[in-house]
């Protein structure tokens, strides 16, 4: 293909991204009032005057109404644009990286899906599984036409169930409650059922990183407060002893100190946890779209 026909089918994906982007911001919000995503049409949600069709144009209507209402003059959240935006970079990014096929159409609806799913998860800590179910099922369709990868795709689905339900159940040992959510559980296995067993697992790790460089900081930051000196000399004595593991000396001894002392945290940890009356809790499917969308495009 050509560079100008490829730019010039760029420039649409990215047109279609933004359109999408806007219907998303109706699917986020009108999913958490349980409104229909169809009716009544777009209005303002302070003083409900019925937007008109040049109050909607994506982007270019919040800079040209200067983020606020035609009517009312109430400010316009900024999520509105920033959805817009993302979704046309995840749309572009996902022609980018495929061209014009099956893989592209299946990128655009993973991470449509996922975006969605994360922006209702920070908003209200409420995830929708349907749209989880609802992915699971095109994972399973892409994964029996394209990559002939069913049997895979089946176990991926049944690994990210099981898991996420025996990480959750742990939560009843510790806290007296789930570790995570139910919807965590769907959006588990529908990523399974889109990457297979071996992809599952990597995302898994993938998410278990960008877990800990939310959740990490805000925990270590609350144990200072309460005077828990001790977990927090710990994890930095850990951190320290697995960059001297991986970079300095890989030995049975480097290694026994590295998880002597990773036994060590965790029992701290735990016995923080179980007399913890208020649990530090952060929504989760974020770091699934981020490990996703890493394991997706690189």
């Amino acid at each position: 293909m050509d560079p100008f026909t490829n730019n010039y089918i760029l420039f649409w994906v990215c047109i279609f991204g933004l359109c999408f982007g806007s219907f998303f911001n109706v699917v986020i919000l009108r999913s958490l009032s349980n409104e229909s995503i169809v009716f009544p049409a777009s209005k303002c949600p302070k003083c409900n005057n019925k937007l008109k069709p040049w109050h909607n144009i994506p982007v270019v209507s919040y800079l040209f109404l200067r983020g606020k209402c035609a009517f009312c003059k109430e400010k316009i959240s900024i999520q509105y644009p920033l959805i817009e935006l993302v979704t046309m970079l995840l749309f572009a990014f996902c022609y980018i990286k495929f061209g014009l096929t099956w893989n592209c159409l299946f990128g655009v609806i993973l991470s449509s899906c996922l975006l969605i799913m994360t922006m209702t998860d920070l908003k209200e800590k409420l995830v929708d599984c349907n749209i989880a179910i609802g992915l699971g099922v095109v994972g399973l369709i892409y994964n029996y036409f394209v990559n002939s990868a069913f049997l895979d795709s089946v176990y991926g689905l049944l690994a990210g169930v099981v898991i996420m339900e025996l990480l959750a159940r742990i939560g009843y040992l510790i806290s007296k409650g789930r570790a995570f959510g139910e919807a965590d559980t769907y959006v588990a296995g529908a990523l399974g059922a889109c990457f297979g067993l071996v992809g599952l697992i990597q995302v898994l790790f993938y998410t278990l990183l960008a877990s800990m460089v939310f959740v990490i900081p805000m925990f270590l930051y609350r144990q200072l407060r309460k005077g828990n000196r001790a977990i927090c000399i710990l994890f930095i004595l850990f951190i320290l002893s697995a960059l001297f593991y991986k970079t300095v000396l890989q030995n049975w001894y480097s290694f026994g100190l590295l998880v002597g002392l990773g036994f060590m945290l965790s029992l701290l940890v735990l016995k923080n946890l179980k007399t913890e009356h208020e649990p530090l809790y952060l929504p989760l499917v974020p770091s699934f779209t981020l490990g996703a969308l890493y394991f997706l495009f690189f």
